[in-house]
């Protein structure tokens, strides 16, 4: 193989490396937000951000047709609620009926509002379910405003109810993360012993051969030296023919 062809062989594997690494990183930094929503979600009861974006998991059919129970949906911090109208989907702390103190995500089917045009109250019901709700919602209530629906997040969730999820999530990682460590300890170990190879050893060198070595070795110096010197001498020349065409020109 020609030294051209090595070269844009080791520029192939540089590229591959990298890339390979930057779609690591990306994959693992999306795993540990979504688990992180998982394990935060399941701590609190239900309800956890990150960077104003809810994850909730729907667990009753009063939405279905539009979204079925056991769907994962993704939601938007409500900053605004003067901002919610009639149509929009919204999770909300549910004031009474079974799911009171919890999460529920129905639709706004009417918004009632005070003389300065702000909110009083929402009336909502969901998608599936004959009457609206029982209640007259008040926006405090209100956390979230439906975006999508999440089908890989889904089955991300379902795998991780699993004992087996955590420890594959958990254990796999670690387990890559070793090898990986290991195989490059090695790899580095062995570039080192084959470079050490390629040095020449005083050991088992008789003293003509130590004799010869230490020759070229100070003819390369010397030469070195010698080449320095000659250098230095001409920038010197160079110099003083600079000094002496500037006192000439005054």
């Amino acid at each position: 193989m020609s030294k051209s062809e090595k070269k844009n062989l080791s520029k192939a594997k540089k590229i591959y490396n990298i890339v390979t690494t930057v779609i690591t990183a990306v994959v693992f930094v999306f795993l540990v937000v979504v688990l992180s929503l998982t394990i935060s979600q399941r701590n609190s009861g239900g309800d956890a951000s990150i960077f104003g974006y809810h994850v909730y998991e729907v667990i009753t059919d009063s939405m279905s047709g539009t979204i079925e129970a056991g769907e994962v949906i993704i939601s938007k911090k409500v900053d605004n609620v003067n901002e919610l109208a009639v149509g929009d989907i919204i999770t909300f702390v549910a004031p009474s009926g079974p799911l009171r103190g919890r999460n529920e995500t129905h639709r706004i089917i009417e918004v009632a509002r005070n003389e300065d045009g702000s909110v009083q109250y929402f009336r909502t019901k969901g998608d599936n379910e004959q009457y609206a709700d029982n209640w007259k919602l008040n926006p405090s209530a209100v956390k979230a405003k439906f975006l999508r629906k999440s089908p890989f997040i889904a089955g991300f969730r379902r795998f991780l109810s699993h004992w087996y999820g955590y420890v594959l999530l958990i254990a796999l990682p670690l387990l890559i993360v070793g090898v990986l460590i290991i195989v490059g300890y090695v790899k580095d170990k062995v570039a080192a012993e084959s470079e050490e190879r390629k040095q020449p050893s005083l050991d088992g060198m008789s003293d003509e051969e130590k004799k010869k070595l230490l020759e070229s070795y100070l003819a390369s110096a010397q030469k070195q030296a010698v080449s320095e010197t000659d250098a230095t001498a001409n920038n010197d020349v160079e110099e003083k023919a600079e000094n002496n065409s500037d006192n000439t020109q005054i």
